[in-house]
């Protein structure tokens, strides 16, 4: 029998370890009572952080929602309480007594102070409204509970009664506050913070005021709030709403995403909301840790520690991870001299979480297994380990076969003190079993590891496999067919695999695909790879053999010119890339301008290895994007350059226009998600980039895009990319998040987009469109001869303004080559990248060729044209994808040899076939299941056929022989192959 128990608090050892945890709980306490008591300035005022920081410009910023929590924290040591009582002076002083459209009256304003700690400069601005004033009457009403100064919240009445109605103020039919008056954006979060701000105003009116009426209609105000908190519930989806938008619309969470998605999830457990008991806290509680398990070790997405989750693991009797945390801030934070980004809500809520947990009491906990050995040997499936526990949760099993590397895992809860564990579905072989024990919160309270054999008797067992290929090598987008060959003891004698399992593995698995069939396909490859590897598991009954390793050799060949294109162009954008995940957009890496390196992502998504290089590229741009700038828009980022004496990337403080950047964005971030299937910002995020504070910030009457709201002009090129990003943004709300409302909403300012495209910029005397217009209505019409203006017609049809198949576009189109005859073959690259884009859309394939030949013969002879960037890049990407899909501009046939006919006249045949549409086809031999043979080029004769004679062939072997049409450039033509098998005869 294993037992593994007895680790709870017991005896002389339990005493000592409860004596030493409280000594920890204690020392934390009184450091963070220490240090912010220490923060104060002579006003009473305390600020976010004790020392000036670069955040707030080198000065000192006084954030009372976050002083609030830090004075929750400091009442856990009521001998503090004057420094708390000083900061209510100060904030009572700094009440806006009047109502204005932004600051409703009994909101107080964050404040920079500056370095001489007495000069205080409101910013005109907060948070929100309804979050400060609810967490300061907790404060108040915290206060009066630790120290008994009522005398003090009642010389305040009136000051805290027009608080309450401050965190009222926003609040709507439905009960739900506004985080401001302009910010009409209802947060889970805030809500559940006015509803503990309202049992902080009930207990207030009843215990201090001797209010009963008050207290009797803050009661009710508070059940009303409770209500539409539950009204953010969905049953469906076992989460809250985190936000409810001004549309009714309900942002649900994602949980991947850590703040404010996960994090608003545990809002309603440490407010009161729920129960710390209740089965719906604990099942959130959970599933916050599943998502986010390394917060107690400080390792998140999110830099600040986020003390708040320790508090609410405290409130769910989490000591685990209390102490983990604890510990985790008191070595990186409390004891180093408490560094930035620490700051006064940490301290205060750190305090709040070790003193909940000085006060959580002990459970004993144990566990047996009772008839699972070391070394035991099962003859029979299923098997059911048994065993005994207390204060256990779940038992967890994993069985690791060593010889195959697979593993099983399987669970149990214990039901009045024991557990059974049905084991089944093991292979034979050898195994590592590993077994933990967890508590309700899926915290490892026991382990144990043992060695077990399962050895179950059967028909034809499975001694060798081998993994065999029909291709040696492979070029980008070709596959091969893999078979599995099965012996037996003797080496010789082959098992039948009918009925078996066989699952395929490679070491390029982001790169390499392979089909329950077996077909592999090659679909990208890294720069320096020459191969790569991939073997089988067959499970036939009860037998589990692993194959030997299979090594694939890699060509870098290109199959078709369109391919050669990509590769070369994806190549050059992703080496702009920098460490940071930031795409230069010039040649020369001096500059990054977000607007252009949007396209070249989008081009980086076209090959499967760089891929992730667009995922580091996302990450930078949402770590660098402005929340909001200095015009109010959320979501623009500026851009940067790069100081050659420093080596340093700097912002150049703006950019040329906020809608077509974060327009393009969120098409990048579509085509991410549809190449993905990952979408990494939360349903907010979008709302506010596309809303009325992102693109549409700058949206006029007319529908159309300011460039600035200081430079106010429209724009035809960046208003098409916009739209194109706005359309973006609906299918994501339709199809990612699955939401309608939001999508309705903005396809109709999409719609109004379209329609100023269409009616303000359109010119019917020019058939064309317009390139500007101003503030008072005048016009820049197009100068065709100028190719900068003749492109710019072309953007509505590459962002979807109007459709490529539509007559508009088709006159657009045939514009543009009377007035650029030459663009496609001796045009400028730079100047007609996106024309190129354009016309693949169109479907002219045989400019887009001569385009991209052109490009692919300058590029091998001298490198990309100067000044090309990572826009013109990510369009020849998109022009060279677009083409491949397109149908072949030639064909190919074989008439011999005959698919599946056996050649009984020896090893020298003739192969001959058609062609139309090419001069030249190349012909390709390989051994099936064996090695490539020979390539060779040849010409189609005058009258469409061609002939070669097939060469090297051996007797009993079959081959595979593939024709392909080859283009003015000599590379094959998309589309035009054509393939047969054959066998020599014996």
């Amino acid at each position: 029998m294993i037992s593994v128990a007895g680790w709870g608090i017991g005896g002389a050892a339990g005493e000592a370890k409860a004596a030493d945890r409280t000594a920890f709980y204690d020392d934390i306490l009184t450091q963070e009572a220490d240090w912010i008591s220490s923060m104060p300035f002579a006003s009473g005022a305390i600020p976010t952080y004790s020392d000036p920081i670069s955040n707030y410009g080198n000065k000192y910023k006084v954030v009372p929602y976050f002083t609030h929590f830090g004075l929750l924290g400091l009442l856990e040591k009521p001998e503090n309480g004057s420094v708390v009582r000083n900061y209510m002076d100060w904030y009572f002083a700094r009440l806006n007594r009047s109502a204005t459209a932004t600051a409703p009256a009994g909101s107080v304003y964050d404040y920079v102070v500056e370095t001489d700690k007495q000069t205080e400069t409101p910013t005109g601005d907060f948070d929100s409204t309804d979050s400060y004033a609810s967490t300061f009457l907790d404060v108040v009403r915290k206060y009066v509970e630790v120290t008994g100064d009522s005398a003090y919240a009642l010389q305040h009445k009136s000051d805290i009664l027009l608080i309450a109605d401050a965190m009222l103020s926003t609040q709507q039919v439905d009960g739900l506050t506004w985080a401001k008056p302009s910010y009409p954006v209802k947060y889970l979060m805030d809500n559940t913070e006015v509803y503990h701000g309202l049992e902080a105003i009930e207990w207030l009116s009843g215990n201090v005021f001797g209010d009963e009426a008050a207290e009797a209609s803050y009661r009710q105000r508070k059940e009303d709030v409770y209500a539409a908190i539950q009204g953010l519930w969905s049953d469906t989806k076992q989460t809250y709403a985190y936000a409810k938008m001004n549309d009714d619309s309900l942002l649900y969470p994602d949980w991947n995403s850590f703040y404010a998605d996960a994090t608003s999830q545990l809002f309603p457990i440490w407010t009161g909301v729920l129960a710390p008991d209740s089965e719906r806290a604990l099942r959130l509680y959970n599933t916050f840790n599943e998502h986010h398990p390394g917060w107690p070790q400080l390792n998140k997405s999110d830099a600040f520690p986020w003390a708040i989750i320790a508090y609410t693991a405290a409130l769910m009797g989490d000591r685990t991870r209390v102490d983990q945390f604890l510990a985790s801030v008191k070595t990186a934070y409390i004891d180093q001299a408490h560094p930035w980004p620490w700051y006064v809500m940490e301290s205060g809520v750190t305090m709040l979480a070790a003193a909940h947990a000085k006060r959580l009491s002990d459970s004993p906990a144990g566990w047996t297994m009772t008839n699972l050995q070391d070394g035991a040997a099962l003859t029979e499936q299923p098997y059911t380990v048994e065993g005994t526990s207390e204060g256990i949760a779940t038992v967890e099993m994993t069985w690791t076969n060593e010889g195959a590397e697979r593993s099983k895992s399987f669970r149990a809860e214990p039901v009045g003190g024991a557990w059974q564990l049905p084991v089944d579905g093991l292979t034979n072989g050898d195994y590592l079993v590993d077994v933990t024990a967890k508590d309700r919160f899926a915290n490892v309270m026991a382990t144990q590891r043992l060695r077990a054999t399962i050895r179950i008797a059967g028909e034809n067992p499975i001694a060798k496999a081998v993994l065999v290929s029909d291709r040696d090598t492979l070029r980008r987008g070709e596959s091969t067919e893999l078979k599995v060959l099965a012996y037996r003891e003797d080496g010789a004698t082959p098992v039948d695999l009918g009925g078996a399992s066989i699952g395929y593995e490679t070491d390029q698995p982001a790169l390499v695909s392979i089909d329950d069939q077996g077909v592999l396909t090659l679909k990208g490859m890294n720069r320096d790879m020459q191969a790569l590897h991939v073997w089988a598991s067959v499970t036939k009954g009860y037998d589990l053999v692993r194959t030997d390793t299979l090594t694939l050799g890699v060509s870098h060949e290109a199959l078709t010119m369109a391919d050669e294109a990509m590769d070369r162009t994806s190549a050059w954008i992703a080496d702009r890339q920098l460490d940071g995940g930031a795409i230069a957009s010039d040649a020369a890496g001096q500059q990054i301008k977000p607007a252009l390196s949007n396209i070249g992502a989008r081009g980086l998504l076209l090959r499967e290895e760089t891929v992730p290089n667009v995922q580091r590229y996302l990450d930078w741009y949402t770590g660098h994007w402005n929340w909001g700038d200095r015009y109010g828009i959320y979501g623009s980022i500026d851009d940067f350059r790069l100081n050659g004496a420093t080596g340093q990337w700097t912002s150049t403080g703006g950019y040329e226009s906020a809608s077509p950047t974060i327009g393009t964005f969120i098409t990048l971030l579509r085509q991410h998600y549809e190449k993905t299937g990952r979408f990494g910002l939360p349903q907010s995020n979008l709302d506010l980039l596309t809303g009325g504070i992102g693109i549409m910030r700058s949206q006029d009457a007319d529908g159309l895009m300011w460039k600035l709201p200081d430079e106010p002009i429209k724009l035809l090129r960046p208003n098409a990319l916009t739209y194109q990003g706005m359309t973006d943004s609906v299918w994501l709300f339709r199809h990612h998040f699955q939401v309608s409302g939001p999508a309705d909403y903005f396809a109709g300012f999409a719609d109004a987009l379209r329609n100023g495209i269409q009616t303000r910029l359109w010119n019917d005397a020019a058939g064309a469109y317009d390139l500007s217009s101003n503030r008072l209505g005048e016009k820049q019409t197009a100068d065709w001869s100028k190719p900068e203006d003749a492109v710019a017609q072309l953007s509505p049809v590459y962002t979807g303004v109007i459709a490529a198949d539509s007559e508009t576009a088709q006159s657009l189109y045939a514009k543009f080559n009377e007035s650029q005859p030459a663009w496609a073959s001796g045009g400028s690259f730079n100047d007609f990248a996106p024309a190129a884009y354009a016309a693949a859309l169109m479907g002219d394939q045989q400019r887009v060729a001569a385009y991209l030949g052109r490009l692919l013969t300058t590029v091998k002879r001298a490198g990309f044209p100067d000044g090309w960037t990572v826009e013109q890049a990510g369009y020849v990407m998109l022009a060279a994808d677009a083409i491949r899909s397109m149908p072949a501009s030639a064909s190919v046939s074989i008439e011999n040899p005959e698919a599946g006919k056996p050649l009984s006249n020896g090893v020298s045949q003739q192969a001959k076939g058609g062609a139309s549409g090419a001069d030249r086809v190349r012909i390709e031999l390989r051994e099936r299941f064996g090695t490539f043979v020979y390539r060779e080029d040849i010409a189609v004769q005058p009258n469409g056929k061609w002939h070669a004679s097939l060469k090297k062939l051996k007797r009993d072997v079959s081959y595979e022989l593939t024709v392909s049409a080859l283009d003015a450039y000599g590379y094959p033509v998309s589309g035009a192959s054509a393939s047969t098998t054959f066998q020599v005869g014996k």
